[in-house]
């Protein structure tokens, strides 16, 4: 807990570094007003469509407030009716319903790492709080205090700078309600996790307060693995004159979990995996429960809103994100695919640091030139991200005598060979992984801009049959290096200029067209940690990015989407010599496609799909050119729906979903394919009364057929599924 005073210490020292989602009150933008001219109507940022698996607005970036119809970019929305059907637990629970996000490298059971249409979503930039600060994705983040999961794809540098161009996942927290609320939730699965949950709201006069308590413990169901997590939040909200607001959101994240070991095959490309491994049973872990990761993040954000006038808003807000991390990381290294056998090895890392710093201030205003409607938003932001990734201990492998007899320890032989298929049981043993500081491993990023962009829209009846977009962005970026006599010194850096462009033809209300160019920047994220330079920040890149698409609302409530996109960027990935490097071009190119809403009164739907083209361009080794980037499906498509059985038995409601990921390689060089995969879930829920207490009771199994498959992939890695699970809670609504 003591993490969390002092982030809210440093917020109080920094005054009101704070604020503003300013494009809440400005994208859905300006009608022209016959008195005063164009206004800026403020949009709440909240759940826009209550008990709907559909979403009007986007809360994300320059385009935050603005309708998804007018928004020339694939967003996904993912809302809380959705999140609360299907009783999702983490980020990958949510954006499983979005096509092209994909688990990475790890077991996707301490915390997510994840991949957009094939590009990593950077873990120290890509994630935001509320459109706006950047938090660290190395712990799993909650969904207990969020009303919306969002993937706003693709390049978004004019907006958040220096982001991977796969897109940004938003979060957006529940605000404090004018009425008491108090409930309580009890979550447990068939493997005996229970976690209990207390959402409490009200106001006292113009203060508005909101906060949320999750605790219990964490059981996926594998061998060996064990943990525990504690969530604390609050929101509040003050309005000090009709005029100007000012919101406050604080989180502490606390998880304590085993990480399941993960394959990984050879790295040297005489010896790369030709063979797939046999899927042995979804529970089984070659490691020791005491292969335990222990993390801590505290995130804090502020933001003051000043409504000048009808037209033009002022806004300004910052806040930190701030994690440690002990990492106990474990492999079957060489791993034989035919016997199951692998040496295990585990590597401690302790003591690894990661913080984000961001601020940023906004003028965003609604003015007309003649027949034009201009809705323009001015800014400058800077983030400071800095990363400490302590060197990696190896505890247990075949290195040294003390390493034989770590294996010795755990109840393995000196070989400390282990089997994936039929693994000896453990002893559960904690390995201590400090060591000195290593000041080469603490860097830091300091991404500065100033912005412009420009909604011009003309046209109709409603002055918006034609959208034209322009956007700008200035930077100046450095990448830092500490040293140990010394302060830090200057590794890398650059002032790139950034465009962005788009067009929006609306023939009817219900219907756009659009396209769109933007040019990214993009942070490279450090180096796995089993590669030979673990950590290693490689300079940054640009990337570009095409789209063009069509949406359509053929009736309120229910919204099709469809749309082509180019992402071109330069490559990341592990060579042969087991390196992370940066070489030559990468291509992403397909289409997606979305219907999201409700379709009857009674029936919500979420269905997507994509179809991808993911290439390796000129490379150092010519043997990579034509490849499939790695951890990238030709095609991903999922469908899941709830019925609302009002017209048989009120409050009884029954969903269902089907998720299929197709065949993606496991390295560069496409040595081995991993097949492709179809999990189903099934689930209901049932809203009653017990003396006047609304109650909620819900059941979700998922994989109702216990499909064995693999989950993640990356530079050799495979990680496994996890075992099919029966979730179950009750909420009671006190008032």
């Amino acid at each position: 807990m003591s993490i969390l005073w002092n982030r809210i210490a440093v917020l109080g020292v920094s005054g009101f570094a704070m604020a503003a989602a300013t494009q809440a009150h400005a994208q859905q933008a300006a009608s022209e007003d016959t008195r005063s001219g164009p206004v800026l109507e403020e949009i709440v940022v909240t759940s826009d469509r209550p008990d709907s698996y559909g979403a009007d607005f986007v809360q994300a970036g320059s385009f935050r407030g603005a309708r998804q119809l007018d928004t020339p970019l694939t967003v996904n929305v993912i809302s809380e009716q959705l999140l609360k059907s299907q009783q999702a637990q983490s980020v990958l629970d949510a954006l499983r319903n979005s096509p092209g996000v994909t688990s990475s490298q790890t077991s996707p059971t301490v915390y997510n790492n994840l991949s957009i249409r094939g590009i990593p979503v950077e873990n120290r930039g890509n994630y935001r709080l509320n459109g706006s600060l950047p938090i660290v994705n190395l712990i799993d983040l909650p969904l207990e205090n969020k009303v919306r999961v969002e993937a706003l794809k693709g390049a978004s540098a004019l907006y958040y700078g220096f982001t991977t161009p796969s897109g940004i996942i938003n979060l957006t927290t529940k605000r404090p309600t004018a009425d008491p609320l108090l409930s309580v939730a009890v979550n447990a699965n068939d493997f005996g996790q229970v976690q209990g949950h207390v959402d409490a709201s009200g106001t006292i006069g113009k203060l508005g307060m909101r906060g949320n308590f999750v605790h219990g413990d964490v059981d996926p169901g594998i061998d060996n693995v064990s943990g525990d997590r504690t969530f604390l939040s609050g929101a509040l909200q003050y309005d000090v004159t009709d005029s100007v607001r000012i919101n406050l959101d604080v989180e502490h994240i606390e998880k304590d979990m085993t990480e399941p070991t993960v394959v990984q095959g050879p790295t040297a490309v005489a010896n790369l995996l030709t063979v797939l491994p046999r899927l042995p049973r979804a529970s089984n872990n070659a490691g020791s429960e005491g292969f335990m990761n222990r993390a801590e993040e505290d995130n804090v954000l502020g933001r003051v809103s000043w409504r000048i006038n009808s037209a033009w808003d002022l806004t300004v807000e910052g806040g930190t994100s701030y994690a440690e991390r002990d990492r106990r990381f474990s492999t079957l290294a060489n791993f034989n695919p035919v016997t199951g056998l692998g040496t295990l090895t585990m590597n401690a890392a302790d003591g690894q640091l990661y913080r984000n710093r961001n601020g940023r201030i906004e003028l965003a205003g609604a003015f007309a030139t003649g027949p034009v409607i201009h809705e323009l938003l001015v800014g400058a932001s800077k983030n400071i991200r800095r990363q400490y990734s302590s060197p990696t201990v190896a505890r247990v492998g075949t290195g040294s005598a003390a390493t034989r007899d770590n294996c010795v320890l755990l109840g393995l032989t000196t070989t400390c060979l282990q089997s994936m298929y039929d693994p000896v049981d453990l002893a559960n043993i904690r390995f201590d992984g400090t060591t000195a500081y290593n000041a080469a491993r603490d860097t830091s990023i300091e991404d500065t801009g100033v912005y412009a962009f420009d909604r011009m829209r003309f046209g109709g009846p409603n002055d918006d049959m034609f959208s034209i977009l322009a956007g700008v962005r200035k930077s100046d970026y450095k990448e830092k290096q500490r040293t140990a006599t010394g302060p830090a010194i200057e590794t890398f850096s650059d002032d790139p200029v950034s465009l962005s462009g788009g067009i929006v033809y609306k023939p009817v209300e219900w219907a756009s067209i659009y396209g769109t160019y933007i040019e990214g920047l993009e942070s490279t994220p450090g180096a796995p940690l089993t590669t030979n330079n673990a950590g290693e920040i490689l300079p940054a890149s640009d990337s570009t990015q095409y789209e063009a698409g069509v949406k359509l609302e053929p009736k309120k409530g229910l919204l099709l989407t469809a749309a082509y996109f180019d992402i071109t960027r330069e490559l990341t990935y592990t060579n042969a010599a087991n390196f992370f490097v940066k070489d030559g071009e990468a291509t992403y190119r397909g289409f997606e496609f979305s219907l999201t809403g409700e379709i009857t009164p009674d029936l919500s739907i979420y269905a997507s799909a994509l179809s991808l083209r993911a290439r390796q361009g000129e490379t150092a080794d010519a043997t990579l050119i034509g490849n499939r980037i790695e951890n990238t499906a030709k095609a991903q498509w999922s469908v899941s729906a709830e019925y609302r059985l009002t017209r048989f038995i009120d409050g009884l409601a029954i969903n269902a979903g089907v998720y299929y990921t197709g065949d993606r390689a496991i390295n560069p060089q496409n040595s081995l394919f991993l097949p492709s995969y179809t999990l189903y879930d099934l689930g209901g829920s049932y809203r009653f009364e017990i003396g006047g207490v609304g109650m909620t009771a819900r059941v979700n199994a998922q994989n109702i057929t216990n499909k064995r498959y693999f989950a993640s992939t990356s530079s050799n890695y495979i990680a496994f599924g996890t075992p099919a699970v029966v979730k179950f809670s009750l909420t009671a609504d006190l008032f």
